[in-house]
């Protein structure tokens, strides 16, 4: 054979997949050629076909089979019609690579199709390479011109190609959200833990700074970054950063989160719960409601003008009292305003005529929604704390939790005996949520080896704003109970990305942070009927930073067995994908609808990935490939037990002190 890489040619094009009909001496599922030994003939083989032009299309085996056909003798004699197989292997067309002057490069695009009898050939070394170790380079900064701004990051490499290797995006893989799945003991855990070593190992010599956070709702990420300070015994209701026992205060929920945590009805709790919020973080609830006055009044004005041609005189006299109404606590002057009415209001009766003054009326309304958006926008100090002091991180004691007469500050005198009963039901709420030791990683602020005296302090604890600090920071939740996870996920998420929102717009990209949600299924549901309130707020902070989190440096990996228990609008917003053995078909049929239509085919191998193998595909990498993962060193706490060998070898008896000391029992 002249060509050894050459095994057959195109018999069938339909769209973007083709038929091969191989070569009757390509039997073996190798191939010597002059670069060794190569994978010829087997699903997830790749093979290439030129389209002149120095290009060539790459494609992947998906399905091989044999046909019989008839072999007629040649001549005028008699002869016997033998049956011989027809050998046909099915290719999915994956890109073009073409030949610059420095090395092969991979497009996704495919300009012109190959045609009919057109040879297939094994992929070169050199093609492989382009396709798996040499990926897409994304995210080049402004004005940067260097080709340092990207990382090629190894990831394993294909299964049953070790002579190469797979190489990701870094930019791109933590960058935008990122999905692994799988069931239990197919590699997940092991996945998220080589990656992030791999990512924060390609940063040797730069400086040490907080980039990876992971919610570790199984305590299994201690092995594989290990704390510091790792505590003898873990003990029931406690949230640990690196080893050490942590807080989240109280005092971090906003109004919204404040209401959910003490189940505040709607229309009579809720309102007077806000307000006592806003005044037990020092603000002034008379403050705030001046502020929506004002807004109130804009809101007026915009009507006003909108109508302005089609308002009869007498009428007009309705629009100014209740505009000067909302403006009669402020300090913005309305006399000028009010003198263009006078006329209006003297007619005895509803006519039929239009203002005169319909021109004097728009100055003097436009001069008004200046005057209020200044004191919007840029009033005082005291007004502006009142529209954020309700849902700002603001310190609030113990004591004043628990001072019953603060509520009753909320609500006026009049309305104090009309609403008591309501009110009475929310203190004894209050009261029991206090003094639920369940609750205890939310009020322990103020506690010796826990104490957070205000925001900045607990975001240092991460070793922001510092010279020195953990590049990955491992949150355990593990020993959190199932109705306090969820809302201890929710205000951990909207603390960091609402710590975003903060940085200036020109540098939101700067200091980039990577959160990890390990078992997200647990707390990032889709939305259904019954969906308690705390997992409600989780589902909506995810998906708000899965929608939102990209432009203020803000990302996601999202880690979980079950895909089908994932919001939508999460799992709709991943750029990457990471999917090891899955066998519930709910979860397959789900993750099949949301892939890309060339990755579709692959995952039909997803019921069958050995542990540690897994199907990429996603921007951050040039074509799906079937991966075998590099193993983390050292790996988290995912070990699957082996009966036989504990059973077998077991020396001493069960640490049931242990257990039930850890319990607090």
């Amino acid at each position: 054979m002249d060509n050894p890489r050459l095994i057959g040619h195109i018999v069938a094009v339909h769209g973007f997949r083709v038929k091969v009909e191989l070569l009757p001496e390509t039997r073996s599922a190798l191939r010597a050629t002059l670069d060794g030994i190569q994978t010829a003939i087997a699903i997830n083989a790749y093979l290439t076909f030129s389209i002149g032009a120095g290009e060539t299309v790459i494609g992947i085996i998906t399905d091989l089979e044999a046909r019989e056909t008839f072999d007629p003798g040649s001549g005028d004699d008699l002869t016997l019609e033998l049956m011989k197989p027809r050998r046909i292997a099915s290719v999915q067309l994956l890109g073009t690579i073409g030949y610059g002057d420095d090395e092969p490069t991979f497009s996704p695009g495919i300009s012109v199709l190959p045609t009919l009898d057109t040879p297939a050939e094994i992929g070169s070394p050199d093609v492989l390479r382009a396709v798996f170790e040499i990926p897409p380079r994304r995210n080049r900064p402004e004005g940067y011109a260097e080709k340092d701004f990207d990382h090629d990051l190894k990831i394993g490499f294909p299964t049953g190609q070790v002579r190469n290797e797979v190489r990701a995006s870094y930019n791109d893989l933590f960058s935008r959200p990122l999905a692994i799945v799988g069931n239990t003991g197919s590699g997940k855990s092991f996945s998220v833990s080589s990656l992030i070593q791999k990512a924060m190992k390609a940063l040797e010599g730069a400086a040490e700074e907080p980039h990876v956070f992971i919610l570790d709702i199984n305590g299994e990420y201690a092995k594989a970054f290990p704390p510091r300070d790792l505590p003898a015994l873990r003990l029931p209701d406690r949230i640990y950063l690196n080893g050490r026992e942590f807080s989240l205060p109280l005092w971090f929920l906003n109004a919204e989160e404040i209401c959910a945590w003490l189940s505040a009805s709607e229309q009579t709790q809720e309102p007077v719960l806000k307000d006592w919020w806003a005044i037990a973080k020092g603000g002034n609830a008379r403050i705030a409601a001046s502020m929506g006055a004002l807004q109130n009044a804009m809101t007026a004005l915009d009507q006003l003008i909108s109508e302005l041609s089609r308002i009869k005189r007498k009428s007009a006299g309705s629009y100014c009292d209740a505009i000067v109404g909302h403006l009669a606590n402020s300090t913005i002057p309305t006399t000028d305003f009010e003198n263009l009415f006078v006329s209006h209001r003297n007619v005895d009766q509803y006519n039929q005529d239009v203002m005169a003054n319909q021109a004097a009326i728009y100055i003097e309304a436009e001069k008004l929604k200046d005057a209020i958006r200044i004191q919007i926008v840029g009033g005082s100090e005291a007004e502006e704390e009142g529209m954020r002091t309700a849902d700002s991180p603001l310190p609030i004691a113990r004591a004043t939790l628990t001072d019953p007469s603060l509520i009753n500050r909320a609500v006026s005198k009049e309305d104090t005996f009309r609403v008591d009963a309501h009110l009475t039901t929310l203190k004894l709420r209050l009261k029991t949520r206090l003094d639920d030791k369940r609750w205890r990683s939310f009020l322990n602020y103020e506690e010796d080896g826990t104490k957070i005296e205000n925001l900045a302090a607990w975001l240092r604890r991460f070793g922001l704003d510092a010279a020195q600090g953990p590049k990955v920071s491992v949150l355990d939740f593990s020993m959190l109970s199932n109705e306090v996870l969820p809302f201890a996920c929710a205000v951990m998420g909207r603390i960091f990305l609402e710590a975003r929102e903060r940085l200036p717009a020109a540098s939101r990209y700067k200091h980039p942070w990577l959160l990890v949600l390990e078992e997200a299924h647990n707390y990032a549901r889709p939305p259904r009927s019954d969906e308690d309130r705390g997992h409600r707020l989780a589902r909506l902070t995810y998906e708000r930073i899965a929608k939102e989190g990209r432009k203020f440096g803000l990302s996601l990996i999202i880690a979980s067995q079950r895909p089908s228990e994932i919001s939508q609008t999460i799992i709709s917003q991943c750029a990457n994908f990471i999917s090891h053995r899955l066998q519930n078909p709910d979860d397959i049929d789900h993750f099949r609808r949301i892939i890309p239509m060339q990755a579709r085919r692959l995952l039909d191998q997803v019921t069958i990935l050995g542990s540690g193998e897994a199907i990429v595909f996603g921007s951050a990498f040039h074509i799906p490939t079937r991966v075998l993962f590099d193993r983390p060193e050292p790996g988290p706490y995912s070990q699957t037990a082996a009966p036989y060998h504990e059973w077998s070898k077991e020396t001493s008896p069960f640490p049931l002190d242990m257990v039930v000391e850890a319990w607090g029992a």
